[in-house]
Formats: C-alpha cells, sequence, structure tokens
C-alpha cells in the first residue's frame, strides 16, 4: 500500500474510500441503552446495549441465582435489532 500524500492523493477520506477503507455509521447516543424489568417467571433482568449493538443481559432468577447472557453483534455497525 503506499504511503497518503495530501498533494497527490487530496482529501485523506477520499484516499481512504478508493483503498476499499469503509466508514462506521456512528449514532448520536452518547451512553449505552439500558432495559430493565421482570421476566416471566417473576426475575429481575437488567439489558445493557452499547453503541456497537453488543448486548449484556443480567437477570436474578426466582431463587436468588444471578445469570449474565452476553449478545455479540456480528452483523455490522449499531447491530441489526
Amino acid at each position: 500500500m503506499s504511503s497518503y500524500d495530501p498533494d497527490r492523493d487530496g482529501p485523506y477520506g477520499d484516499w481512504l474510500k478508493a483503498k476499499g477503507v469503509r466508514q462506521m455509521n456512528r449514532t448520536h447516543a452518547t451512553q449505552d441503552q439500558v432495559t430493565e424489568g421482570r421476566t416471566e417467571n417473576g426475575g429481575r433482568y437488567k439489558a445493557v446495549r452499547d453503541q456497537l449493538g453488543h448486548v449484556v443481559t443480567q437477570r436474578t432468577e426466582p431463587d436468588g441465582r444471578e445469570r449474565q447472557d452476553v449478545t455479540i453483534n456480528l452483523g455490522g455497525p449499531g447491530g441489526d435489532h
């Protein structure tokens, strides 16, 4: 890969685009999205979704057991849900 030269290559973003580098779509949200509630069987849950679409769900079963599930977004920026 040749090195970038602004006189020869023009704007850096255009040079990257010509190399096939994609820009990630960004959201304006600066904080994780948090959802809390109760499960069907009466336990509590808290789901945190970050800007890349990864979701960490923490839940407490009615008997007091704690669980944690992680859903990793492999579909691209921001997730598909």
